[in-house]
């Protein structure tokens, strides 16, 4: 059986093109085409004529699977018509993967080899991820999902820098925790709304006064809620006029960026949920995992066939763990491999962190590993509990049925 390889370097102007034969002879010279319509016609063209006078009955596709620069010359090639007339498999391959193979190749060589080259011999090689499937319809929502998450780091980004800052300010506003969210309304009203002299001005009765209004009469406890906020501003550091009007800037600003954030995903969430409505599922029958979760996990796992048993999955997830070991000694701490669908992983440990709280099951489970270890008992619990996900997941999705404990 002839096999044409097809490595591609991609970037966000040129392909890059190897082509290589069953043992590993380079077809002629590299070529370059623009990563265009116009490039990617002339790219398949090639392909296809190559094909052709080696006689392949099967062309394998390669590119490194870096940001999205490649997703569209791999969406094209793969529903190209001419293409399919071969047995054609189309690879995004983890370019972690590319780059450790690379260092197989020895320093001997004249010219270190171009990575279109090292794609095509990956691809002769074998043990190659799952091929690309054109057309697929959860791309969208993966587009979607994918996004949010984005838009979820940058908040916890953002309300970090805005606790750096707000230490500048008020060291000890944060270490007294006065209130249960720091970044709460009526915390942050007191924060932006008054500088550390109108604060340190106030009687007790009206900073009491104003926590009722802005909490709506929601904090239990106002008064101490006033004599905790007097004691912070007294027992924190006093920055110099110039400084602390900077830090009262950067308060503000970063405080708008977060809430502009927050609206920004509240209407994301709108529309994940509006489009996994045509995605028939059985996720969202579980307690704890709302649609926006489902979602996520959906559109990363997307055909459920692809995975022959839930370890394949957790593989893919990145929910595996490294094994040290050498003679007798085995590591009692072990970590996550690191490797695998990040975006997944995510989606995973969210709805997990959701189902501890509003699902028994998990619940009890989450508990009895957080007690099993003295220290990393949050971390390691949630990460077990999204392992145990997995096997859920994988038996819903693929028998196509309803929650059941007994899964």
């Amino acid at each position: 059986m002839s096999v044409l390889y097809v490595g591609i370097d991609v970037s966000s102007s040129n392909l890059v093109v190897c082509l290589m034969d069953t043992k590993g002879k380079q077809l002629g010279n590299f070529q370059t085409f623009e990563n265009s319509l116009p490039g990617a016609e002339k790219l398949a063209q090639m392909i296809t004529n190559n094909a052709k006078i080696i006689k392949a009955d099967e062309i394998f596709i390669g590119t490194e699977s870096t940001s999205v620069y490649d997703l569209h010359i791999v969406d094209f090639l793969a529903s190209n018509a001419d293409l399919n007339q071969f047995d054609l498999s189309v690879f995004r391959i983890n370019a972690k993967l590319i780059k450790n193979f690379k260092k197989a190749y020895t320093q001997d060589n004249k010219t270190d080899p171009q990575d279109s080259f090292v794609i095509a011999d990956r691809l002769r090689f074998g043990r190659l991820p799952e091929p690309y499937t054109a057309h697929q319809r959860h791309l969208p929502l993966q587009r979607l999902t994918r996004y949010r998450l984005h838009i979820a780091d940058s908040i916890r980004r953002e309300t970090q820098f805005f606790l750096v800052n707000l230490f500048l300010k008020y060291n000890r506003f944060g270490n007294m925790k006065i209130f249960s969210d720091t970044m709460g309304n009526t915390s942050i009203s007191l924060i932006n709304d008054f500088t550390c002299e109108e604060l340190s001005s106030m009687n007790l009765e009206d900073i009491a006064h104003f926590i009722i209004v802005k909490s709506k009469n929601r904090i239990k406890d106002p008064e101490a809620c006033a004599q905790a906020l007097t004691r912070a501003i007294r027992e924190s550091y006093r920055l110099r006029p110039t400084l602390a009007k900077s830090v009262d800037i950067i308060l503000a600003s970063t405080y708008r960026t977060i809430r502009a954030l927050k609206e920004s995903l509240k209407q994301l969430n709108e529309a994940i949920q509006q489009e996994f409505e045509a995605f028939p599922n059985t996720l969202t029958s579980v307690n704890g995992i709302g649609p926006v979760f489902a979602a996520g996990i959906y559109a990363e796992i997307g055909d459920i066939s692809r995975f022959a048993s839930d370890s394949k999955l957790a593989k893919y997830a990145g929910l595996t763990w490294k094994i040290t070991q050498s003679g007798n000694f085995k590591a009692e701490e072990t970590r996550l491999t690191g490797k695998g669908n990040s975006y997944l992983r995510y989606y995973l440990v969210e709805a997990a962190n959701s189902m501890r709280v509003h699902n028994e099951e998990y619940k009890a489970y989450y508990n009895k590993k957080y007690h099993e270890v003295p220290k990393h008992k949050h971390k390691r619990a949630l990460v077990l509990s999204a392992r145990k996900l997995v096997r859920l997941v994988f038996g819903l999705l693929s028998k196509k049925q309803l929650y059941d404990k007994s899964l």
